[in-house]
């Protein structure tokens, strides 16, 4: 074995000929590749037994031979020991076997025809691809090019014609005593810019703007700049976002506003915040008379600061609060203000969960007060029976009442033949609406006694009451002969269904010469029921009905041809709005209704007949 340390090429040893160090230096000389060792094996280089071209043979025994000739030259023992040594070493290492590589073609596996067709396949995916979505690239992008000058002008010319619009509208404004801008998307900006034309009129005394996006920022900060010089008596800003920033803002020009009565400020997310910095507004406020609050997010803290302006307003006869969050403890807090009120006459509460402690606070303080109150509104407060008992009391002794509602409730049959007596002897009363409060026959038959001598009733609502057909008669008799005055029946969901209580149905609008709305929604009335219906309304001879909703009644192709018959027969009765919404009417019966509205506008003078399905 060679040693590549001890080895010196420059030497003039005889121990290497020139073709045997070729051989080790270069081992492409070798047939079979050289191995490769390790870190700790670099300093010896075993290579394969045979040799280049020359022959030269590097194994045991020429080793030795060049052992010999090396002590020849004088080196001595210490080299024969060494060399001794060294060639136990190489008899003790294996010589590695050469390693061949694989052919690889051998194993390629897929033909290459195979591989032909698929690298053609995606050649033509790619150029499919670039046909769809590149090829018309370039024109696209030069017509769109040549076409930007023509946008940018006519861009600039739809802003030139909306400023034309808007400055002719402003100087409408400058004029017009009242302004209607609801739902005209007008936003902030062009908020700002009708009320700086509003600034100018002096004679405009209502202005809507409701719906249209005003924030608690910039648009609240010009109308609040603006309504301080205005002359504005009425003020709507429904559904807005104002918020609780806006309506600080705009408490500061509600305070001391020579002539504001009116300021709608409903579904515009106010909280208790906004509705404090109202409350103090209404208190230095000495012409407000009515403040609508209702669909915000007023708790028991933001009722409690309007009830305390409530308390010290002389003013103030409307107050809605519909749909808030009072509860027990606001109405508690309300009960109070109203004791110390003279002034309110309507108190609109639906909506707020007060229950039967806040309904009976709110009518002991409206017996013990002096003013008398015409409008109240407890509906969807979750009164029951025994709220319904101080009801009853407030309602004999408070004669005045004009309006009740009590909707969506649940008051019951025992409830409303407590409250039957009261009602007999409140004869000014002229809506009342007790619909949803769980009224079967029994209830209904001590409602109807109640309500026998009011002639001054004008609305009656009975909606989502099981009424059946045995209640629904009992109301239909009344309607017919003893209220002369009642153009509003709703009885939606009352379980009429199709025999006795559809043919009741009928003979109210045969008979009945002042209803003009009856709602009739989701009665199961069906072909029977619709067919009954058209009997009367086919030979009725003095109907003033304008709004006729029969939807959600499973009324098919047979009960719409025989309503369109009706239309036909009575065009002179035939109402302004037949509603069939929601019912299993096709396109049959769909066409005969629409021949029935043409003929009803020819033979009825240019009556029009709208027919909703």
């Amino acid at each position: 074995m060679i040693n590549c340390k001890d080895w010196n090429p420059r030497s003039s040893s005889p121990s290497l000929t020139a073709s045997s160090r070729k051989s080790a230096c270069h081992p492409k000389g070798f047939r079979s590749a050289p191995t490769f060792f390790r870190r700790d094996e670099l300093y010896s280089c075993p290579f394969m037994t045979k040799a280049s071209s020359d022959g030269t043979s590097i194994d045991g025994k020429a080793v030795s031979e060049a052992v010999r000739t090396t002590a020849a030259s004088g080196e001595g023992s210490r080299l024969d020991a060494r060399s001794r040594a060294r060639h136990r070493l190489t008899q003790a290492v294996e010589l590695p076997q050469s390693v061949s590589v694989p052919d690889s073609r051998a194993d390629a596996g897929i033909p290459l025809l195979a591989v032909a067709v698929a690298a053609v396949a995606g050649l033509g995916v790619v150029a499919a691809l670039y046909k769809k979505f590149f090829v018309n690239v370039g024109s696209q992008a030069k017509s769109a090019v040549e076409a930007l000058p023509q946008t940018l002008a006519q861009q600039k010319r739809l802003q030139r014609d909306a400023q034309a619009r808007l400055n002719e509208m402003c100087d409408q404004l400058r004029a017009l005593p009242s302004v209607d801008l609801s739902a005209k998307n007008l936003g902030d900006e062009g908020t700002a810019y009708v009320v700086e034309a509003l600034a100018f009129n002096t004679s405009c005394r209502a202005l809507d703007l409701s719906k249209n996006g005003i924030s608690g920022g910039l648009g609240a900060a010009a109308l609040a700049q603006v309504l301080s010089s205005a002359v504005l008596s009425t003020l709507v800003l429904n559904t807005n976002s104002l918020g609780d920033a806006g309506a600080e803002q705009l408490a500061k020009v509600v305070a001391g506003h020579p002539h504001l009565t009116t300021l709608d400020l409903g579904q515009n997310g106010i909280g208790d915040t906004g509705a404090a910095a109202l409350a103090e507004a209404i208190k230095l406020n000495t012409r407000l008379q009515r403040l609508d609050l209702s669909g915000n997010a007023i708790d028991k803290d933001g009722a409690a600061a309007l009830a305390a302006a409530l308390a010290a307003s002389t003013t103030l006869e409307v107050l809605v609060l519909t749909d808030n969050y009072l509860g027990e403890a606001g109405a508690l807090s309300l009960a109070d203000a109203l004791r110390a009120n003279n002034s309110l006459k309507e108190l609109h509460l639906k909506g707020n969960e007060i229950g039967d402690a806040g309904v009976a606070a709110i009518c002991e303080a409206l017996m013990a007060r002096h003013g008398d109150i015409t409008v109240l509104d407890l509906g969807n407060n979750s009164l029951t029976e025994a709220g319904a008992a101080v009801l009853t009391r407030m309602l004999s002794l408070k004669r005045s009442l004009k309006d009740l509602n009590l909707y969506m409730n649940d008051i019951g049959d025992a409830g409303v033949a407590k409250m039957a007596h009261a009602i007999a002897d409140n004869k000014g009363l002229t809506v009342l609406d007790i619909g949803g409060n769980n009224i079967g026959p029994k209830g209904v038959a001590a409602l109807v006694g109640a309500l026998r001598n009011h002639g001054s009733l004008t609305s009656l609502e009975l909606g989502y009451n099981p009424l059946g057909p045995e209640g629904t008669k009992m109301v239909i008799d009344l309607a017919k002969f003893n209220l002369p005055k009642l153009n509003t029946l709703k009885m939606g969901w009352c379980k009429v269904a199709g025999g006795d209580g559809a043919r009741a149905l009928s003979d109210l609008l045969l008979l009945n010469s002042t209803l003009s709305h009856l709602d009739l929604r989701g009665n199961a009335l069906g072909n029977d029921g619709a067919i009954l219906l058209s009997r009367g309304l086919k030979a009725a001879e003095n109907s003033k009905i304008v709004d006729l909703d029969l939807g959600y009644n499973e009324i098919k192709d047979d009960g719409a041809c025989a309503l369109a018959q009706a239309l036909k027969a009575n065009p002179e009765g035939a109402p302004k709005e037949l509603k069939l919404n929601s019912n299993y009417i096709t396109r049959f019966g769909q066409v005969a209704l629409s021949e029935a509205v043409d003929m009803v506008y020819d033979m009825g003078k240019g009556k029009m007949t709208t027919v909703h399905f």
